[in-house]
């Protein structure tokens, strides 16, 4: 592109500048040849009428000129304008012809002696009108001379060409050194080099294509980082699924194995039997959990008003007998009367959360507490407790299906690893915010922020 623009502009200029030059060249020949021209015209009258001054004098009274006088006379003047090269010859026409007189100045260049001159003939005034006057300027150092400036004149145009070709290509060089970066930003990008940017000190037009490449690069390599994590996320998806279903799979075999193996009374294969409907129970949540969180990823829900406080009366009364069992104390307490959303939804999204604070308590010392709170533009309800907590570094983590935060955490009572990732894409389809905060042996704290609702006053 660069090389282009270069030869398009170089060639622009040099059809401009040799145009002007020829245009000029041309304005000025004629200029100087009309300029001559006049000049010649000028003294051919002058040396016509001076002439005629000096033939009058010579002349009888009959008004005859002697051939010996008028010879003189014209070697005379021949001798005086010969040294500013103008030469003529007067011409007697004894038996004139009709039409042989010329009452009028002819002017015209003609080729004398291998030279170039201006020809101007005319009649004398007059009673001289016999006499005929055919005058000569030489052109040829003229013509030098006007030949000499051209050529000078080209000179500089050809000067100035080659000056101007060499600032033309640093100038473009310096224009066009943006692009030459982007073109080798591109090909480190396309080689892999995601995070290679471009920076450059000036303002200008091409700075904005600069720019434009970055913002470009920044995008290409968070779609990139995306897609890496996105991968990464799904080989970890289906290593934790291989070793969630692993476990029960290998639970029912070897029950199933050693069932037919060995000579059972009745109570132990009762009792064998339900370990493996126990296992495959296990695997019907983890699939029903799996098919819910893919149901709920292009999920658009069915809202409707929903009844808080009635829900989490419904909710505390679910939980309840957990609750006593396990010796917790547990409280619900809502500030809202109505919020817009699916209540199926809403609902299995806060007795997961209720159910994964219940499991991090401490038995006879764990408090677990369900809140709903007004605020200007949104409704905030909470989830916490002063369980086991979350490590910090693995926060960001937890809503991804099976993550395991720690070897022990697989050891769950009743639990799929499913249910964060569950209660995240509800709320996502709600348009809603989860966020979780916690801290390793002071407790974890789910907090949900539902936006746009129809109508929340208490």
């Amino acid at each position: 592109m660069r090389l282009k623009t270069y030869l398009a502009t170089y060639l622009l200029f040099l059809l401009v500048l040799f145009s002007c030059f020829g245009i000029i060249s041309a304005y000025m020949t004629r200029s100087k040849i009309n300029m001559y021209l006049e000049k010649c015209t000028r003294e051919f009258d002058t040396i016509a009428h001076t002439l005629f001054r000096d033939l009058f004098v010579l002349a009888d009274r009959d008004g005859m000129i002697y051939t010996h006088n008028l010879d003189r006379l014209l070697e005379e003047y021949e001798a005086y304008y010969r040294q500013h090269n103008i030469t003529f010859t007067v011409t007697y026409i004894s038996y004139p012809e009709e039409g042989d007189i010329e009452t009028y100045m002819t002017v015209s260049f003609v080729p004398r002696n291998g030279e170039r001159y201006i020809h101007i003939s005319g009649a004398l005034p007059e009673p001289f009108s016999l006499f005929r006057l055919d005058y000569y300027y030489s052109m040829s150092a003229n013509l030098a001379d006007m030949q000499n400036i051209h050529n000078m004149l080209l000179f500089v145009c050809i000067t100035f060409s080659i000056i101007t070709a060499c600032i033309l290509y640093f100038v473009l060089s310096g224009i066009f050194k943006p692009l030459s970066i982007v073109s080798k930003a591109s090909e480190k990008i396309a080689s892999g080099h995601y995070g290679e940017r471009i920076h450059i000190g000036e303002d200008n037009e091409l700075s904005l294509v600069v720019k434009s490449f970055n913002r470009m690069a920044q995008e290409v390599e968070s779609q990139i980082q995306m897609l890496e994590d996105e991968a990464f996320a799904k080989q970890r998806f289906i290593d934790n699924f291989a070793h969630e279903i692993r476990t029960p799979l290998t639970s029912i075999y070897g029950n199933a194995e050693y069932m037919q193996r060995a000579s059972l009374e009745e109570g132990e294969i009762v009792e064998y039997t339900q370990f493996i409907m126990d296992k495959a129970t296990h695997m019907k949540q983890i699939a029903n959990s799996l098919l819910q969180l893919a149901t709920l990823r292009k999920y658009t829900p069915v809202k409707s008003e929903i009844q808080l406080k009635l829900m989490f009366d419904d909710i505390e009364k679910t939980m309840r007998k957990t609750a006593n069992a396990q010796k917790l104390k547990f409280t619900c307490k809502s500030e809202v009367d109505v919020l817009y959303g699916q209540e199926d939804l809403i609902k299995s999204l806060l007795l997961n959360l209720c159910s994964n604070a219940f499991k991090a308590c401490t038995p006879d010392e764990g408090i677990v507490s369900l809140e709903a709170k007004k605020q200007d533009k949104y409704i905030e309800i909470i989830v916490a407790d002063n369980g086991c907590g979350i490590p910090t570094d693995s926060l960001s983590k937890v809503i991804e299906p099976f993550y395991q935060v720690n070897d022990e955490s697989r050891q769950r009572k009743g639990g799929t690893g499913l249910g964060l990732a569950i209660c995240s894409q509800i709320a996502e389809a709600h348009g809603a915010k989860m966020v979780i905060e916690s801290l390793s042996g002071e407790g974890t704290t789910v907090k949900t922020y539902w936006f746009g609702c129809k109508n929340y006053t208490s």
